[in-house]
């Protein structure tokens, strides 16, 4: 529930649902042929040429941007307003994201990514991808959870590909 102007508790719209806790929705692990500090240095520009569906994107300062998400429900065009957080930076092992999601109709998302590096023998850096749902308000819930681990799953994808190309 949130409050309305007058500081009275406003209801929440009939059939709408909030999950408050946290459920990973995707998570991989991959190994890329050079050293921790290369991929450290690389990682930040990688991730954000690897995101589908991810418009207008506007870095705030060095740990914060915004964004607009491009995604798809059923047959339904979304796009949903993207505010990330760079958190839990330790370098060069690992950082993590929180992003923030807003779009029609209540719609509201807070998720956590997090990647951590590893190093490995031979040069090698394994890293481990996780993304989180802490929270999560709309009316049909099952649909965008689908589309956030779509997403997550993609985006991971995305970056272990073009880790492989640029290094």
């Amino acid at each position: 529930m949130g409050e309305s102007p007058a500081g009275m508790p406003r209801p929440r719209s009939p059939g709408r649902k909030v999950l408050a806790m946290s459920a990973e929705i995707a998570e991989r692990n991959f190994v890329v042929e050079a050293s921790r500090d290369r991929v450290w240095r690389l990682i930040g520009k990688v991730i954000f040429s690897c995101l589908p569906g991810m418009e207008n994107i506007e870095i705030l300062d060095e740990n914060n941007f915004r964004a607009v998400l491009r995604i798809k429900i059923t047959l339904i065009n979304l796009g949903l307003k993207v505010e990330g957080e760079m958190v839990d930076i330790s370098p060069p092992e690992s950082l993590a994201v929180r992003l923030a999601l807003t779009g029609p109709g209540g719609l509201r998302m807070d998720q956590r990514v997090s990647v951590a590096l590893a190093s490995l023998e031979k040069g090698k850096t394994g890293l481990a991808c996780k993304a989180t749902v802490e929270r999560m308000e709309f009316l049909f819930q099952s649909l965008l959870l689908r589309q956030a681990r779509r997403f997550a799953s993609a985006t991971f994808a995305a970056i272990e590909k073009r880790l492989q190309e640029v290094v």
